[in-house]
């Protein structure tokens, strides 16, 4: 049986343990809205005293530990999807953005219905427009002006297109660029909570609150790239790709390497080995993929009719090669027809396209209307032999739009109208797929850190009922103590 002073000293072990209760419930309701603080709860374990005799009675409490509520394979869990999500995010929003720049389509919202804008279709189907009436009326100044116009025009809007689209692939080297210099900031930042981490519970403290920190750190770094975590004594270890990004508090950092272009390729490498780093998700591997220019190359007649395929690594390599493809052929096939014809001076014809830097191909980068045609319009050619009447060039020009040999789309022959057609169905059908991915992937992240939050979350309800019940605890022991006090009051009175 447990004697008057061991009554006491368990007593004052129940106070003592509904103290510490008392401060982990304190300590999250200081921390309710604390961004990334998990809830703390102490564990208590009895404690007995075993008697010469081989029996052992009750000798109060203790605590055990103070422990974070986490759950290791959630956070594991939710990492590798957060990784994924922030992916598809970058390439879902690319695509759409490539989608508002050929502004195609709008959405009347009186009448719910999809019309035509004054996108490149339309400037495409001005431009032959322009070929037929001069075909009718091949002597008419405002009529050839107008056609050189309508040239410029198709010119001015596919240059711009492309000027907006290698500035997408640029910020997407940036991308790239900030994304490692993050990735790299944030691997200092656990390893430098890994010492300290290790420091503070190598001599029996706790240190909720930093692991706290380094567990938003690794959420972080997720959103960046695919990074795996595993945890020895307090120390983390950061890889990527199996590779150590962070070990204790060493790092290895990550450099970029590349300009983006296509002669000098995007690449993430390791600073020490000169290795090219594994990622195989996060932001910083959609940038890599969209700065890629892969599959971008110029044309000549010879490649005509070009198997456009929508292959590349890049969504915006890939539009801007079917552009450059649309543009590139045109060009090719009227000036071919240009210079077969004489102009109204019954000089031997001159192309309608020329290039700006004549040590570069033809392309949509390197393409202009020729400035002599510009100035004079009677310089277009219209007419094959320059005999009145005859405006057989303007009327071939303008039937090149029907023409299916000049353009092809895996391997199916299309006429420019089609082709164009072709791309935006591509376009409009990888945005969509790409934008239901995000969504479904964002769905899967939120219901994750929901899980998360369930076990992690700091609840006020809960916290107020534990406090009551601790307080309650505390109170009573507290109580038993004053009464044991008054008994051995009672005993020393008799006594004396």
């Amino acid at each position: 049986m447990t004697s008057t002073f061991g009554t006491y000293s368990i007593a004052y072990s129940g106070m003592y343990v509904n103290q510490a209760a008392l401060t982990t419930t304190s300590t999250n309701l200081a921390n309710i809205d604390t961004t990334g603080a998990s809830k703390v709860q102490l564990s208590s374990v009895e404690l007995a005293t075993a008697t010469a005799s081989g029996t052992a009675s009750g000798s109060g409490v203790s605590v055990a530990s103070i422990t974070r509520s986490r759950d290791i394979y959630l956070d594991r869990t939710y990492r590798t999807e957060n990784a994924e999500a922030t992916y598809l995010s970058v390439k879902s929003g690319n695509l759409e953005y490539l989608d508002q720049i050929l502004c195609e389509y709008e959405t009347d919202s009186s009448s719910e219905t999809t019309t035509t804008t004054t996108g490149l279709q339309a400037v495409i189907d001005d431009f032959f427009a322009a070929w037929e009436a001069l075909a009718t009326d091949a002597s008419s100044e405002s009529t050839r002006s107008e056609t050189i116009a309508a040239a410029v025009d198709l010119i001015d809007m596919l240059t711009a297109i492309d000027e907006q689209l290698q500035q997408l692939q640029a910020d997407a080297v940036t991308g790239v660029q900030d994304g490692v210099d993050s990735l790299n900031e944030l691997a200092w930042q656990v390893a430098a909570l890994n010492q300290q981490i290790s420091k503070a519970e190598s001599g029996g403290g706790e240190a909720s609150y930093l692991r706290d920190q380094r567990d938003t750190l690794l959420d972080q770094m997720s959103a960046l790239a695919d990074i795996s975590v595993t945890e020895s004594n307090g120390t983390l270890k950061v890889t990527l790709g199996g590779v150590s990004l962070v070990n204790g508090a060493t790092v290895h950092e990550l450099v970029v390497a590349g300009t983006g272009t296509t002669d000098d390729p995007l690449t993430v490498k390791w600073a020490g080995s000169g290795n090219t780093a594994t990622i195989k998700s996060g932001s910083i591997k959609a940038y890599l993929e969209d700065a890629d220019q892969t599959g971008y190359e110029a044309i000549d007649a010879d490649d005509i009719p070009y198997n456009f395929t929508a292959t590349a690594t890049s969504s915006i390599t890939t539009l801007r090669q079917a552009l450059n493809v649309l543009i590139t052929t045109l060009a090719v096939e009227v000036n071919a027809l240009c210079t077969s014809g004489v102009d109204l001076n019954g000089d031997a014809g001159q192309v309608l396209f020329t290039v700006i830097d004549s040590s570069q191909p033809l392309s949509i980068t390197n393409i202009q209307v020729n400035p002599e045609l510009v100035d004079d319009p009677d310089l277009l050619v219209t007419s094959a032999s320059g005999e009145d009447g005859d405006n057989t060039i303007a009327s071939q020009i303008a039937k090149l739009s029907q023409d299916t040999t000049s353009f092809a789309s895996s391997g199916i022959a299309l006429d420019i109208t089609d082709f164009y057609k072709a791309v935006t169905t591509w376009l409009g059908t990888a945005g969509d797929e790409a934008a239901t991915k995000y969504e479904t992937q964002a769905a899967l992240v939120t219901q994750l850190d929901y899980q998360r939050q369930s076990v992690s979350g700091i609840s006020i309800d809960e916290e107020m009922s534990n406090m009551i019940k601790f307080q309650t605890a505390y109170a009573a022991s507290a109580r038993v103590m004053s009464t044991i006090d008054g008994l051995l009051g009672d005993l020393i009175e008799v006594l004396d």
